[in-house]
């Protein structure tokens, strides 16, 4: 068990291989446990692997947290266990909400912008029990771009609308 003062992540988790991450997301999902899942990329503020991709389950429920590692985006696992976490329509092109801020569309345009040119980026949506977050009880989502410090937006409903618009971006969609 590594533990989190040897790594960015602020608290200790399990390293185990890809199959070992989706059955306990799978066992999880199944049992109505609570559960979400980040990807970690080689530069990311919370990577305990710098230079490597790192997927972490946290298990909030269980209170454990399970960490692979990888040299590539982990798009293959990221894709299957989404539809789990955030629904079947996680990835759907939604109509765009009326019910964005300016600071919401300011962002989601930054981010595109940085898409588009092939500036690294990613993003963490952090649940109010998240391990990663240390907001008030609040949905964080966590944005670090290449070059720009990180951008922090905490919301007190989860905030779907954004996520749907970041998620297709991050996946190339839109």
């Amino acid at each position: 068990m590594c533990q989190s003062c040897h790594s960015g992540l602020p608290l200790s988790f399990e390293v185990v291989d890809e199959a070992g991450i989706v059955a306990a997301a799978t066992t999880a999902h199944e049992s109505k446990q609570a559960w979400h899942f980040h990807v970690l990329a080689p530069s990311c503020t919370f990577s305990p692997k710098p230079g490597a991709y790192t997927f972490l389950l946290e298990l909030t429920d269980a209170k454990r947290a399970l960490c692979a590692f990888y040299d590539d985006k982990p798009t293959a696992v990221n894709k299957q266990l989404l539809p789990l976490l955030h629904g079947a329509d996680a990835l759907a092109d939604k109509p765009t909400g009326a019910n964005l801020s300016d600071e919401d569309e300011a962002l989601l345009a930054t981010i595109e912008r940085a898409a588009k040119a092939g500036t690294r980026w990613h993003h963490h949506m952090m649940f109010p029990a998240c391990g990663l977050n240390t907001s008030d009880r609040k949905w964080r989502l966590f944005v670090e771009i290449d070059g720009n410090e990180p951008v922090i937006r905490d919301y007190a409903n989860e905030p779907s609308g954004v996520l749907n618009r970041v998620e297709r971006i991050y996946f190339g969609l839109s």
